[in-house]
């Protein structure tokens, strides 16, 4: 397993945050399924490790989940973050996954 947490902007909008990780997997479907959860809390920063727990949890190698993305989101005002796990037979892919979301995230689909 390998795990990545990066900061993610305020007014990032979980529907379109969950879409880009389905767009993700659609346009790399070498990572077969994905994960997302997105979870309200007061501080990201102190719900990292539990978020991290609850994605390595969801990896399922027989049901072919092998990303997981856990939205830590604290609202409009204020940034989150993002834990994206993935399972160890796609963990070489993880200093690309992030270009990738970013560019699945601007799909002209997406934007709204």
């Amino acid at each position: 397993m390998r795990a990545i947490t990066v900061q993610v902007r305020a007014d990032l909008g979980v529907g379109r945050l969950a879409a880009a990780v389905d767009s993700l997997v659609a346009l790399h479907p070498e990572l077969c399924r994905s994960g997302f959860a997105h979870l309200r809390v007061a501080d990201p920063a102190a719900a990292t490790d539990a978020a991290l727990a609850q994605a390595e949890a969801g990896l399922d190698l027989g049901a072919g989940v092998l990303m997981q993305a856990v939205w830590l989101d604290a609202g409009p005002e204020r940034s989150g973050r993002m834990v994206l796990v993935l399972h160890d037979i796609v963990a070489d892919r993880m200093p690309r996954i992030l270009p990738w979301l970013v560019q699945a995230w601007k799909q002209p689909a997406l934007v709204s």
